[in-house]
């Protein structure tokens, strides 16, 4: 009776580790990263802003955020801890030898929130050129438990400065000169009047089409990361409840060949 007791105790301890896995692998939020302008003129500043959305997070909500911040360095000027922002009274680190951007918050946030906003600038003689910025390795904290999200990136186009939607072309249209010739008899003197009509130009506009760099952001607002239980920890979960089973019928038909 007392190895029975033994192993419901065992299957109701792994049902209960079970069931708390399930809640907590379901907690979810979403990370987005938008630029001020996906295609940025050389030597020209511009930011990145990080919110948090679709916040699944329990009740009390989250207080810190971290992540690793990558940028590309021959395109955008190092930046520094005074290039990065906490916004909504989130407080910012950022350690330039990781890339680590680590931001906390005397309260819980439970719904979208911008968290953070980042300066960059673009250098000199890199027209033509894209760069990316990657925010990766995304964990919140509700105080109880870590909750990722998809890494998100960005990338940026660096132009000349001058639009190529703003290119005019003027046609002009020159209209033909007449000439009219007056005889005045009486004087036997002859005035030529050469009338022109004004020319005319006709501007027309053809908008070119500019370069426009993609904005890639890996996770939109709509799209949520994938929840439920991690697949090689709910296979272990089963393995110890079939193994509890098999034990426990053993034991069972131990008991009935002794008797």
């Amino acid at each position: 009776m007392k190895i029975k007791k033994l192993i419901c105790i065992n299957l109701m301890i792994l049902f209960v580790i079970f069931t708390m896995t399930i809640s907590a692998s379901a907690l979810s939020f979403t990370a987005t990263m938008t630029p001020s302008a996906t295609t940025v003129a050389e030597s020209t500043e511009f930011t990145v802003t990080v919110k948090v959305s679709n916040l699944d997070v329990g009740t009390n909500g989250i207080n810190s955020l971290k992540g690793y911040l990558k940028y590309d360095t021959e395109v955008f000027d190092t930046i520094s801890e005074s290039s990065i922002e906490g916004l909504n009274s989130w407080t910012a680190k950022y350690d330039a030898t990781t890339g680590k951007i680590e931001l906390t918050k005397n309260t819980f946030v439970t719904s979208t929130q911008e968290v953070f906003q980042i300066a960059f600038k673009t250098k000199s003689g890199v027209s033509g050129k894209s760069g990316t910025i990657s925010y990766s390795n995304i964990v919140a904290s509700n105080s109880e438990s870590d909750i990722s999200a998809t890494d998100i990136s960005t990338s940026i186009t660096v132009g000349t400065g001058t639009s190529s939607e703003n290119k005019v072309e003027n046609n002009t249209a020159v209209a033909p000169i007449i000439a009219t010739t007056n005889t005045n008899t009486a004087n036997n003197t002859t005035n030529t009047n050469v009338v022109a009509n004004n020319t005319t130009n006709n501007t027309t506009n053809n908008p070119i089409n500019s370069q426009v760099s993609s904005y890639t952001n890996t996770t939109s607002e709509n799209d949520m990361p994938k929840t439920g239980v991690d697949d090689t920890l709910l296979a272990l979960v089963f393995v110890a409840i079939a193994v509890a089973m098999v034990f426990y019928i053993k034991i069972e038909k131990l008991n009935k060949d002794m008797k």
